[in-house]
């Protein structure tokens, strides 16, 4: 009976040490402040009410009608007009916690030298403790600068198979919705995982603050990372000027960052682009001078790493899209130079196939499968100007063919889709021009489709000792093996008036201007290469 009481009250004592733990104070703001002033206490283990505990400041305990808020992670106090320096406690049935420092502005006599860490960006908290992709998160701190300029906010990202070492990945410049001195908006980016946010400005980085990203719908996985050395040509020559001040300008296309393609670094311009990046495109601009030894050419070699992603879906959990989602998408969701959802015989179709479906995934899901059992794909790309409308007179295309009628029809039915240009890499190291697509479910971000990989295209790349069939990995999966120069159709601007401008069609990346020359250029001819493989690790 003795050691039953014994261990009564050992698990008794247990539990009391256990349920209050000594509270934590991370940071108070601000340092310094004058009475009358709010003091914001950040930590944790302070308890959801307050009952019995208290703030102590300068040796003095303030009394409960100086506190404005009380929470376990957060307090905030007014300020009494007798306080003074000196160290601020929390205390709790827990315990007191270590101090952090107070200084009375109103008592300091000359000007305080400020800690050079506390121009660094800091994260107090954050109004949403979870949140899926593309909602908003609402980040409070200080020092995040007045407009972001180049600063950037970090989510957790993770390779499946080095689990161990979280990576970060950066919000797309649509994602940020507010920036301010103390606060920040942003979207939940696409591939984010539960783990931790960060601010990074030219002052330095903030501090890890946890964020958890949650998605009854589903989840992506990154695996199997690729790197790869990529170069490509572009050659002018037989130019014809009118004038010795003629312009011609080349929009280059960069490879496009994504949640799956991680890392794009151009390592070699020749010669060097006039710009570097304007919209996607780096930009070479030539003059008559430039020819006066003759014909001229820009080699590019980038290093770019992919990875393989994976989806599982809930589909049942799979939700309309909110006006909000559509409002965000609604490029994806209309008819534009390329996607011809407007088209009488593509809109029957998709009604034919969808019927009173509603779900994006399921409709996803219905169009592929009927494009992988109706259409044929050919191995080689067909001549740029040949129509789309073929796909559904003949029922055979090429992988652009097959991406474009996925996107027109998915549209049709509300589903936002883009379709997606670059290259396909072999086994053999071998590329060649090929288009994909990815269609968007609210709250997970974008899923990948190779609708001419799932419908047969002749391909020595995946490993087919796993247990998927072509046709069931490409849908909602990618191999490692896709680099992407460009997501959607690129809409870029004449940097001229009055110029004459190039489209080149079924190209490696979907952009309205690849060439554009003044009046001034009589004729010239060009030659794009595509896209080579030299290195890959």
């Amino acid at each position: 009976m003795a050691l039953t009481a014994t261990v009564l009250l050992f698990l008794m004592l247990i539990f009391t040490f256990s349920a209050h733990k000594n509270p934590v104070v991370s940071l108070i703001a601000p340092k310094i402040a004058n009475p009358g002033d709010v003091l914001v206490i950040y930590g944790q283990n302070f308890g959801t009410e307050q009952d019995d505990s208290f703030v102590e400041v300068g040796g003095l305990r303030l009394t409960a009608t100086s506190c404005l808020e009380w929470t376990d992670e957060r307090i905030r106090v007014k300020l009494p007009e007798n306080v003074k320096d000196g160290l601020v406690f929390v205390v709790t049935r827990g315990g007191r916690s270590e101090a952090k420092i107070f200084t009375n502005k109103a008592a300091v006599p000359v000007k305080v030298v400020s800690d050079p860490a506390s121009a660094l960006p800091v994260i107090y908290s954050t109004d949403e403790k979870s949140q899926s992709v593309g909602k908003l998160v609402t980040i409070n701190g200080r020092n995040f600068g007045t407009m972001r300029s180049n600063a950037e906010v970090l989510f957790s990202w993770q390779d499946s198979e080095t689990a161990q070492n979280s990576e970060y990945i950066a919000c797309g410049e649509n994602d940020y919705e507010y920036w301010s001195e103390e606060k920040i908006k942003v979207r939940v980016p696409d591939g984010a995982v539960s783990g931790s946010i960060r601010v990074v400005t030219e002052r330095g980085r903030s501090n890890n603050f946890p964020m958890t990203i949650l998605s009854n719908a589903g989840k992506k996985t990154y695996s199997e990372k690729r790197t790869y050395v990529v170069d490509f040509t572009l050659e002018i020559k037989d130019v014809v000027f009118d004038s010795d001040d003629a312009v011609m300008v080349f929009r280059v296309p960069l490879p496009a960052l994504s949640d799956s393609q991680r890392t794009v670094e151009l390592t070699e311009s020749s010669p060097e682009p006039t710009i570097k990046n304007m919209f996607g495109t780096m930009v070479h601009q030539f003059g008559a001078k430039d020819f006066a030894q003759g014909n001229v050419s820009a080699a590019h070699t980038f290093i770019i790493s992919t990875h393989r992603v994976t989806t599982q879906i809930n589909a049942q959990n799979v939700s309309a899209y909110s006006a909000i989602c559509k409002q965000r998408n609604y490029a994806y969701l209309t008819e534009d130079s390329i996607v011809p959802c407007n088209d009488a015989q593509i809109k029957a179709l998709a009604q034919k196939i969808g019927g009173k479906t509603k779900n994006p995934y399921q409709l996803a899901k219905l169009v592929y499968d009927y494009m992988t059992e109706n259409f044929s794909v050919l191995d080689t790309i067909r001549s740029g100007d040949a129509p789309l409308g073929d796909l559904l007179k003949v029922h055979r295309g090429d992988s652009y063919d097959f991406a474009i009628m996925y996107c027109a029809l998915l549209r049709n039915l509300g589903v936002a889709a883009m379709p997606v240009a670059g290259v396909l890499v072999d086994n053999s190291m071998q590329s060649q021009q090929h288009w994909w697509c990815e269609f968007y479910i609210e709250d997970l971000g974008w899923v990948p489709v190779d609708v001419a990989l799932g419908s047969g295209l002749k391909y020595d790349g995946f490993n087919f000792s796993r247990s998927e069939e072509p046709k069931d990995f490409y849908f909602g999966n990618l191999d490692a093996q896709h680099i992407a120069f460009s997501r959607g159709m690129n809409k870029l601007r004449p940097t001229m008036a009055n110029s004459k401008i190039v489209f080149l069609p079924r190209t490696f990346a979907l952009q309205s201007i690849w060439e554009e020359s003044s009046e001034k250029v009589q004729s010239y001819s060009s030659y794009w290469t595509t896209p080579k493989i030299s290195g890959v690790y």
